[in-house]
């Protein structure tokens, strides 16, 4: 004889996260089930009855959906159960949402360091200091320089995304990206300024519910570009000027002797500008631009 169910005035309340997919979502609903006292025929029947007709409840208008999570069952006595169906939205790890679910971000200016051997002015005290032509630590063989602080915003982008978004495929065009430059403008950045570091990424799995979200660490570094038209002016290194160089473009100098104040010196001859970063698109990353 099949079981009968009234659903009961305590059914049917919600919890809604509507703003910050992250947050959880929840659904019950409540029956009366009268015709046994057979708690193994009981629990068959709402077993069957949760994994098909009751397995999810959608909310209107809506990309949030509720599965059940959990239900208890209390004998009340005389044939009589108590039946309370628990639902839980799926949060970040709905494999509906094709896109990144939350965004959080961080940045460091402390800048980068760098070894130059030319200064941007130069002093000379003493009795008939030789013009060094602005170069750094000068002695009888070589040019020593020093290591300096340059600009360089360091940040981080943090993405909450669905299990199935991080596919190996996508691992391995976030990998052949590392160390790469954007192509094209990033984040506000010009061409060749911003350096991808990397990206890190975790995920939970749980037997019962299976694979969580991933959590995604995305990290740059953004150095200006210096030329005509760039964020800098062309640079200059002793008498040679209108140097074009790239924000992660690597520059140095050639010196030649000469002889200032009966002094040997070394004099800038010629500077070098090195691209060693490929160029990356970025919009592979899928976090825009």
């Amino acid at each position: 004889m099949p079981l009968t169910w009234v659903e009961d005035k305590a059914s049917r309340a919600a919890t809604i996260v509507r703003a910050g997919t992250r947050g959880t979502a929840t659904y019950t609903k409540s029956f009366k089930i009268f015709g046994s006292d057979d708690d193994l025929t009981v629990h068959a029947d709402v077993s069957q009855k949760v994994m098909s007709e009751l397995y999810f409840w959608q909310y209107p208008y809506s990309t949030v959906q509720c599965t059940v999570e959990s239900y208890t069952l209390a004998y009340l006595g005389d044939q009589c159960w108590q039946l309370t169906i628990n639902y839980e939205k799926k949060g970040a790890d709905d494999e509906n949402e094709p896109e990144p679910l939350k965004r959080a971000r961080s940045f460091d200016t402390g800048g980068g360091t760098h070894h130059i051997t030319q200064a941007l002015a130069e002093s000379r005290f003493g009795t008939n200091a030789p013009d060094q032509k602005k170069a750094i630590g000068v002695d009888d063989e070589r040019v020593n320089g020093v290591d300096i602080v340059i600009p360089a915003l360091q940040w981080s982008e943090t993405y909450d995304v669905p299990a199935a978004y991080v596919t190996a495929s996508w691992i391995k065009n976030v990998a052949s990206l590392t160390g790469t430059t954007n192509q094209a403008g990033f984040r506000t950045f010009a061409a060749g300024e911003v350096l991808f570091v990397g990206c890190s990424g975790q995920q939970e799995w749980d037997e019962k519910k299976g694979d969580g979200p991933w959590s995604l660490a995305f990290k740059f570094i953004a150095s200006p570009n210096a030329g005509s038209g760039a964020t800098l002016p062309a640079l200059s290194v002793g008498d040679i000027t209108g140097i074009q160089k790239k924000g992660h473009e690597y520059m140095w100098v050639r010196y030649e002797q000469d002889v200032s104040q009966n002094t040997v010196i070394k004099k800038p001859r010629h500077v070098y500008v090195n691209k060693v970063y490929r160029d990356g698109d970025f919009s592979a990353l899928g976090i825009g631009s």
